[in-house]
């Protein structure tokens, strides 16, 4: 009598790990998306040229296009830089003062701020202030009140100083300020 019992016993296939599967594939993904963060981090523009790209196209703007012969020899062509002629203006002395519920913290902050405008945009620039002036206060506060411990800490304070050029611009309806200053910057946190 043969044995019956060995003879119907399937083959047993090995069986392929769904999990390890599933980690190569998770592994690949990563690699790839490492690699396209180093990429675009290399295209992208440092806060520098990008500046620099801004300050092309407020020029643009304003109608003065840098010519080919201007940019080969700068030391014949004659000095157009908008910097030259500007004058400071006064916008104001401002105490703001935040709370940060989650700490139970507040944030007294005071400062002084000026901007700069071209001289021959002096007038305008004050007639829509004078229009327009709880606006670009308001806009300041709110601005100021936005921003976070490490921005203002930051030396140059680029971060406040920026959003306060876009707002106090898009409140007098015109770019008019080139710049924003800060003479005088302190804050405190109770």
């Amino acid at each position: 009598m043969a044995d019956k019992s060995k003879t119907n016993t399937p083959q047993t296939l090995p069986k392929k790990s769904g999990m390890m599967t599933l980690v190569k594939g998770l592994a690949i993904l990563s690699v790839v998306v490492v690699v396209e963060i180093v990429a675009a981090s290399a295209l992208l523009p440092s806060a520098e040229e990008t500046a620099a790209i801004g300050e092309k196209l407020a020029l643009a703007d304003a109608g003065l296009h840098e010519t080919q012969a201007e940019q080969e020899s700068p030391a014949e062509a004659p000095q157009t830089d908008p910097s030259l002629n500007t004058l400071e203006v006064n916008l104001g002395a401002y105490h703001v003062l935040t709370y940060e519920p989650n700490s139970g913290s507040s944030l007294n902050i005071d400062f002084e701020l000026y901007g700069t405008v071209l001289a021959e945009e002096e007038s305008e620039f004050y007639q829509l202030f004078t229009v327009n002036q709880h606006r670009i206060e308001e806009q300041v506060v709110i601005t100021m009140r936005g921003m976070e411990l490490t921005d203002l800490t930051a030396a140059e304070l680029g971060l406040i100083k920026r959003k306060i050029l876009e707002k106090t611009n898009r409140a007098l309806g015109k770019p008019l300020l080139r710049e924003v200053i800060f003479p005088k910057f302190s804050f405190l946190e109770r």
